[in-house]
């Protein structure tokens, strides 16, 4: 008489696989948050960058104002004001302002960077 071999995995098989499912989730997980951090940081960066350049481009058509705010430059902009990134250390401000002192313009906050775990502005 012939017995029936039963088809299908073993308890132990599947505690393996899923063991082996955790470990290469913890070894690319660290990875995945400092890639997306670095990516918040460069979006930031360049948003900075593109608000002084419409800044400059304000201050060309209308060189006596002195007084620059998010709806002077908005012409300025392709599309809707940017937001800066929400995490930054030591910096809790929902938009960007702009001021500008013996002619330079200074926009905060500032350009970040990532600094452990952490992102931090620019001293």
């Amino acid at each position: 008489m012939k017995t029936k071999k039963k088809e299908g995995f073993t308890l132990v098989e599947l505690v393996i696989v899923i063991s082996i499912i955790m470990i290469l989730i913890s070894i690319a997980l660290p990875r995945y948050n400092k890639t997306n951090m670095s990516a918040q940081v460069a979006a930031h960066n360049s948003n900075v960058k593109m608000i002084k350049n419409a800044a400059i481009l304000y201050l060309s058509d209308n060189n006596d104002d002195t007084n620059i705010d998010e709806s002077k430059i908005g012409e300025y902009i392709d599309g809707k004001m940017p937001k800066p990134i929400k995490n930054i250390q030591g910096a809790n401000q929902e938009s960007f302002t702009i001021t500008i002192t013996n002619g330079e313009i200074i926009i905060s906050p500032g350009l970040v960077k990532v600094e452990g775990k952490n992102i931090v502005l620019v001293e």
